[in-house]
């Protein structure tokens, strides 16, 4: 299977978080910061977590190439597919549960604040800003940029620039099909 093209990747992304956006819409307020599964992260929280996913993301994308080459180098070998990298993701939170007992929690810059009272309508007007700014960083970047610049990963290391928007589409579908299987009123 080929890679992607930067056109269906940009549709991927735009679609991912369309329908995620189009989700947080359709709940109601009141239940926005509830914890409505003990222990998780509420609605507000996983919006939270996506905002500082996109804005990592897109940061690293908006970064100059050299600065790219200088700090994460640059891939020398073959790109994953898509399924390949979502299968290196899963395998590592599955990898990580199996050996502690728990699922896998991103770094601490990426976690919502317990008990906090977070704004709907300011969370999704952020999101759809991150949502933005990485669509205009990734779309900064040729198709050959994609496969040659790395940005690295806390669990899964260094990705290719195209690996990494795999990674922001899978890992936004993660987190809505979790809210929809789990929060859905």
């Amino acid at each position: 299977m080929e890679a992607p093209s930067k056109q269906q990747i940009v549709e991927d992304l735009n679609n991912a978080f369309s329908e995620t956006l189009a989700w947080y819409a359709s709940q109601p307020d009141e239940n926005f910061n509830k914890e409505l599964v003990v222990g998780k992260w509420t609605m507000a929280g996983h919006l939270y977590h996506l905002i500082k996913t996109a804005k990592a993301i897109s940061g690293g994308m908006g970064m100059p190439k050299l600065v790219l080459k200088m700090t994460f180098g640059t891939n020398n070998r073959a790109e994953r597919t898509f399924e390949e990298q979502r299968k290196k993701y899963k395998d590592k939170l599955a990898e990580i549960a199996s050996q502690s007992g728990v699922s896998a929690q991103p770094g601490s810059e990426y976690v919502p604040t317990p008990g906090k009272q977070y704004d709907k309508a300011a969370l999704i007007k952020r999101l759809q800003e991150e949502k933005k700014s990485l669509l205009k960083n990734f779309e900064k970047h040729s198709e050959k940029d994609l496969g040659k610049y790395l940005l690295p990963h806390p669990l899964i290391g260094k990705m290719t620039l195209r690996e990494m928007s795999y990674f922001a589409v899978f890992h936004t579908y993660h987190h809505l099909d979790s809210l929809k299987e789990n929060y859905q009123i």
